[in-house]
This record gives C-alpha cells, structure tokens and sequence, in this order.
C-alpha cells in the first residue's frame, strides 16, 4: 500500500516546545529508544561506545543527522552507577555490555561501598563530556536528554540480582541499607547532569511486576525512585519520565505518584488502557514492540503497529510520544528505524482523523 509521508513542518526543537505548551503542532512526537544499539550504523562498535566520548557524540549526532527523532538522549546505562561503584563488567564487541562480578558477596562489604563521584569514579564522565559537546552541537534543533538507572536496579546490580530479590524477604534491613546508598549514587549523576542543563530520565528494570510483587514495589522500589524524581523536580522545575520493562499495570498508579511527567510503556502493555486510567495525568510513551516489530518485522508490520498505538493514545488528555516500548535491539536495520519516525508522519499528523486510523 502507498502512503503519503508529510514533510515535518517543525523541527524537533519547535515541535517538543509546543508540545509541551499544550499548543498544535504538525504531527505526534515520536523518540525511538535508541543509544548504543545504533552503533555499528555509524561505524562503531557497542564497546568503542562504552568508552569513547568521541564516539559517544558521533553516535548522537549522527542518529539525530540519519533519524531525525524528537529528542536525543543517552547516559551511562543500567551498568554504569554499579560499575563505578565496584561492580565488574564485561564488554563485548558488539553486544550488551552485563555485570560479571556483584560489588559485594555478602553485607559485611557493604562498608566498602560509597556514593559515586560522577567526574571520577567509572566511566560517568564519559557521558557527562559526551552529553555536554552533543547538546552544544545540538541543542538548538533538537532538546538533549540523559537517562540513568534507578535506585533498585542499580542496588541489584551491586549485590547480584537473585540475591537482592531473596533479600526483600530475608533480609529487609540491609537491602533498604543498599537502597540508601544507592539512590544517592542516582542522585549525585542526577545532579551532574542537571548541572550541564539536562533533565534526566530513570530506567528501573528490576523493580517490574515481572519481578517483584506490588508490595514489594512500594517497599523497596517507590519511595527511593520518588526521592530521585523529586531531586529532578528540584532542580529543574517538572518531573521526567520513568521506564520499567515488563508488565507494570499492578504499579501504574504507584509510578504516577512518584511525580513522572511522563510514563514510558513496555509493549508488552496496553497503552490504551494506560489511557483510560492515568492519560490525564501524565504524558504517555510507547509502545511498538520492539524485536518482533522494528527489528524483525516488515515496513507494514511497523506501520500496522504504529497506527494501532496512535489510534489508542493520540487523544491522550496529557500527550502522547509515540515510541519503541523498549530499546531498538542492536543489528535493527536503520531503514525501520526510519519507518517508525515515517509512520508518525503518515498517521500522526495533524488534525488526525480517527476514521481512517
């Protein structure tokens, strides 16, 4: 089938202000996951990335220059806080980098523990110079992000993820000790990052209903990721977003409370009734399978997908972002990348006409 694919009238810049302003703009946001994944399209490899600031802003300039996405954004990923607070990492070639060695064994090291130095400790400076060069280049075009994982992922990651889960039952006291220690870490990239003039966003993985149970989401999870929203609150003057893979539906409300602004939805969720029960409350992102779809599906599938996600949330009382409803899996042909931001063109433009959706 052919489809008409409109020019955008607004640059990302102009588009995301309005947005933002409740005024009318040309078509629906639309910010695909992307970061590291993209590498190899510019040349680079997924390690080179971890470790060059070089490469870090290529990466950035070159998928705003290929992709044209309403915003650009990376940070040091769910590895980076535990990495540079003693927690060993592996980095292959080309794959995700993954925690090989906990920070501590047991809860007598905890000692040895302390709230990162963003400018020394791992490599969070590489992120922060990268940020810093990419939004000078960029920023008058296209608003610049950084995200950061949450205060329970990062705790998981310190400890080993199984063990960290058996200690919300067995061992509450030093686990809530781990959670302390490591929100601050958050905090303190938080604050590197406000200071270069960046909101960051929160990744919490680990704390998903596919994970842990609500109760444990509200114990563990929910008051550690409120006081980092409200350190962002703080200090830029709204909330942000927040993103937990998995299924969340048991926590949508306990994510709204935390103060988001916006609500980023796996797509193993529906957004639509994501709508239905917090749409005027807060933004909504999402949600187009990301594997079966973007990676592994056809231009039509990415369509198809992407239409049915508009046709659910473009009315959205708080907005709506449409987006992948987790990263763009690295070796994603960047062709359907490039149709998801088209599909946003084809049916998110504006006045949208819900019958032909």
């Amino acid at each position: 089938m052919n489809y008409t694919i409109r020019k955008d009238q607004m640059t990302p810049k102009e588009r995301m202000k309005a947005f933002g302003a409740g005024k009318e703009i040309d078509r629906i946001p639309c910010c695909p996951f992307l970061g590291e994944s993209v590498s190899p399209v510019f040349g680079h490899t997924i390690y080179e990335y971890n470790h060059s600031v070089d490469v870090l802003v290529d990466v950035a300039i070159g998928s705003f220059e290929k992709f044209c996405p309403d915003s650009i954004g990376f940070g040091p990923g769910l590895q980076g806080i535990p990495e540079a607070m003693g927690s060993e990492v592996i980095f292959p070639t080309n794959n995700t980098p993954y925690i090989s060695k906990p920070a501590i064994n047991d809860y007598s090291e905890i000692g040895k523990l302390n709230p990162i130095d963003p400018y020394k400790d791992g490599r969070i400076h590489y992120f922060l110079e990268a940020l810093k060069i990419t939004n000078e280049k960029l920023n008058h075009v296209v608003g610049v992000g950084t995200s950061v994982g949450g205060p329970f992922t990062t705790a998981s990651f310190l400890r080993g993820t199984d063990k960290f889960l058996r200690d919300l039952s067995k061992n509450k006291e030093m686990a809530h000790q781990l959670l302390e220690i490591s929100t601050q870490s958050v905090i303190n990239y938080i604050d590197a990052a406000c200071d270069i003039g960046l909101a960051p966003s929160l990744a919490e993985p680990n704390a998903s209903c596919t994970m842990i149970s609500e109760k444990n989401f509200v114990e563990f999870a929910k008051p550690y990721l409120k006081r980092c929203m409200d350190r962002i609150i703080e200090r830029t003057g709204g909330g942000t977003t927040l993103h937990i893979c998995g299924k969340t539906k048991k926590v949508w409300g306990h994510m709204v409370d935390i103060g988001i602004s916006n609500l980023s939805l796996d797509n193993i969720e529906d957004i639509g009734e994501l709508k239905d029960a917090y749409g005027d409350k807060v933004c909504l992102i999402g949600n187009v399978d990301p594997v079966e779809t973007i990676m592994r599906g056809t231009r039509e599938d990415i369509y198809n997908e992407a239409r049915e996600c508009i046709r659910k949330a473009h009315d959205s009382k708080k907005g709506f972002v449409l987006s992948t409803g987790c990263d763009v899996p690295i070796g994603t042909d960047p062709e359907k990348i490039i149709a998801l931001m088209d599909a946003a063109r084809i049916f998110g433009a504006y006045p949208i006409n819900i019958d032909e959706l």
